[in-house]
């Protein structure tokens, strides 16, 4: 297996409360996964077929997307604290992924929260 070590810019945006976090960070990419460290927050993106998983996690939560382009898919948000796991519908709505970007836009069914989460890679 080849590790390549790449720079990734970015922001995770709430669209509907207009915050943004930031991304300027260092990765690692293995063909289809990228693995970074965010705000004490583990990012782990692997792309599979025309969908895209990304699992967020930390002391506190531990967060699974699936990405799939104009489908609803289930999130699996767990609460360590709590020991409580909380279902979350997620609809795609853009789904970009090549060897330069990645672009997700995507809502919370439920709630009609909006996001983008965007990577370029250099």
């Amino acid at each position: 297996m080849v590790f390549i070590r790449i720079k990734l810019k970015g922001y995770i945006e709430n669209k509907v409360d207009k915050t943004k976090e930031k991304i300027d960070v260092y990765a690692i990419r293995n063909k289809n996964k990228i693995n970074y460290i965010c705000n004490d927050t583990t990012y782990k993106i692997n792309k599979q077929d025309d969908k895209v998983i990304l699992l967020r996690e930390n002391k506190n939560f531990s967060h699974k997307f699936i990405f799939d382009i104009d489908n609803i898919t289930k999130s699996e948000y767990y609460i360590k604290e709590l020991n409580t796991n909380i279902d979350v519908l997620i609809k795609t709505t853009k789904l970009i992924y090549n060897d330069k970007e990645i672009k997700i836009d995507y809502e919370i069914v439920d709630s009609d929260s909006k996001y983008s989460y965007i990577l370029d890679m250099e």
